[in-house]
């Protein structure tokens, strides 16, 4: 299992932006996320043909699937969607990891019971304004 941001295991952090702008002001080989939404498809785009990893805020497997056709690395998801998305991306062999998202390491043992392929605590996300 993957830990971003957990207390005792060093990560780097990801960058949440909303604009191209926005990416300009991230550390070079960061990892930027950002919703899926369809005002966000230019900056996926811009991301996928720049080689830059993005981790995708998903709702349901339908964006799961095209966030994973889009090219991105990660797949970031609310432990209530978690257990059906990982389930999808492992019948379809998904090259992106599925990432629950979690305010606390008490809700760790949740996302091991489900077999996600990782978390992400909410602090390891840095906001970034365009």
């Amino acid at each position: 299992m993957l830990l971003f941001g957990h207390p005792y295991v060093p990560s780097q952090p990801f960058y949440h932006i909303d604009s191209i702008e926005a990416l300009r002001r991230t550390p070079a080989n960061s990892v930027v996320t950002l919703y899926f939404a369809p005002e966000n498809l230019d900056i996926m785009e811009h991301l996928r043909k720049n080689g830059i990893r993005f981790a995708l805020h998903v709702e349901n497997t339908v964006d799961a699937v095209i966030g994973e056709n889009l090219g991105a690395s990660y797949l970031i998801v609310l432990s209530k969607h978690a257990e059906e998305i990982q389930k999808v991306a492992e019948h379809y062999l998904f090259d992106a990891k599925v990432l629950g998202y979690i305010e606390d390491v008490k809700n760790l043992d949740d996302l091991i019971e489900m077999r996600i392929d990782g978390a992400i605590f909410s602090d390891s996300i840095i906001k970034i304004n365009s």
